[in-house]
């Protein structure tokens, strides 16, 4: 999902034309002060321009810096063409779609500030993060601007690679705003942000490059530097299995057999994260999704089904239902044993599992 960038209507778009001068009755009217003239080229057309990229909106400066006037400006008000959003930012009436609020905040920063944080992971499609109740900028350090209602971060950090611009309007890349957004004190929340934008596009290398740039003091993208390391989908395979194992022996659960290799009539199935020979039972964990690529998952997919077909009771898990709800996984676990012949008391799963340490400590 991306902004989207509204553009100004046809009719809004075209500028009024040019009084035609008779030789005979002189100038129609005379032009009123401020009054917007010119053609196609002419300073009220670049200004909508700039503004059709900015979801219909301007900042007094941006019109100055098109050759217009602030007695322009106040025409376009007064004659209803534009309305005011906030301290020198205005938005065309005749703009399509609401009010982007973020844009908003950015133009009263500009030309220094950056969408950032929440308000940028809204841009890049992070459904995970909520709308702000503030718009969120972010300018560099030295700069002074704090407009009301904005929510705004200083940064020594703002690489030209850190910054997207879409339109008129700048926006932390999606690798900065995963950066920005993480927290040391929610591990799983980032990890889950981070697996997102991934899913998104981001290369996990360059969320790796710039985590390494801004780690200093932030445990958070601490966090992000450690998970995408490229040993780190067997350290997080291996606090999955830890984190499994303990779930499974809280809630009365037999140990099963680790990574097990299983065959069926046609050779070699593949590798099982646990297995209950017994009563033909498997549990399949999955770990981050950029952990493994789409190849992978696509053997990983055939292998379940060949499970199935050899008489295997697989049962699949995500990373996030082992962190999040243990509890669940674990009922699960049991069901499917349970309709193996294993004699299993579901009253034995507690309703809140806590579990051992963290990866990437």
């Amino acid at each position: 999902a991306v902004v989207c960038i509204t553009a100004l209507t046809e009719r809004e778009c075209t500028p009024p034309r040019p009084r035609v001068h008779s030789r005979a009755r002189g100038p129609t009217r005379r032009h009123r002060p401020g009054a917007i003239t010119g053609g196609m080229d002419g300073p009220q057309q670049r200004l909508r321009a700039v503004a059709s990229a900015q979801n219909g909106q301007f900042a007094s400066a941006q019109a100055l810096g098109v050759g217009l006037t602030f007695g322009v400006v106040r025409s376009l008000r007064d004659r209803g063409e534009t309305i005011g959003m906030r301290r020198g930012v205005w938005r065309f009436r005749a703009a399509q779609g609401d009010p982007d609020m973020a844009v908003t905040a950015y133009l009263a920063c500009w030309p220094h500030g950056v969408v950032s944080h929440a308000s940028a992971a809204g841009h890049h499609g992070l459904q995970r993060v909520g709308a702000p109740l503030l718009p969120v900028i972010t300018i560099p350090h030295g700069k002074t601007r704090r407009p009301k209602g904005v929510t705004v971060h200083h940064s020594r950090a703002l690489a030209p690679c850190d910054v997207l611009t879409v339109g008129g309007v700048r926006y932390t890349s999606l690798a900065r705003t995963v950066c920005d957004l993480s927290s040391g004190d929610d591990v799983w929340e980032t990890l889950a942000l981070l697996d997102d934008a991934v899913a998104l596009g981001a290369r996990p290398t360059w969320i790796q490059q710039r985590a390494v740039a801004l780690a200093a003091g932030r445990d958070g993208v601490a966090l992000l530097r450690a998970a995408t390391r490229p040993d780190a989908a067997a350290e997080f395979r291996s606090w999955l299995e830890r984190a499994a194992a303990h779930v499974y022996q809280v809630s009365g659960i037999p140990d099963p057999e680790w990574n097990v290799l299983v065959r069926d009539g046609a050779g070699v199935i593949g590798r099982v994260d646990a297995l209950w020979p017994p009563w033909s039972v498997i549990s399949e964990k999955e770990g981050l999704r950029f952990h493994t690529g789409p190849r992978q998952r696509r053997k990983d997919a055939q292998r379940f089904n060949r499970l199935a077909d050899a008489g295997y009771a697989a049962r699949r898990f995500g990373w996030e239902d082992v962190v999040s709800a243990p509890s669940d996984m674990a009922a699960t676990v049991v069901r499917a044993l349970r309709a193996a012949g294993a004699d299993l008391d579901p009253a034995r799963i507690p309703e809140r599992i806590v579990l051992p340490g963290r990866p990437f400590a």
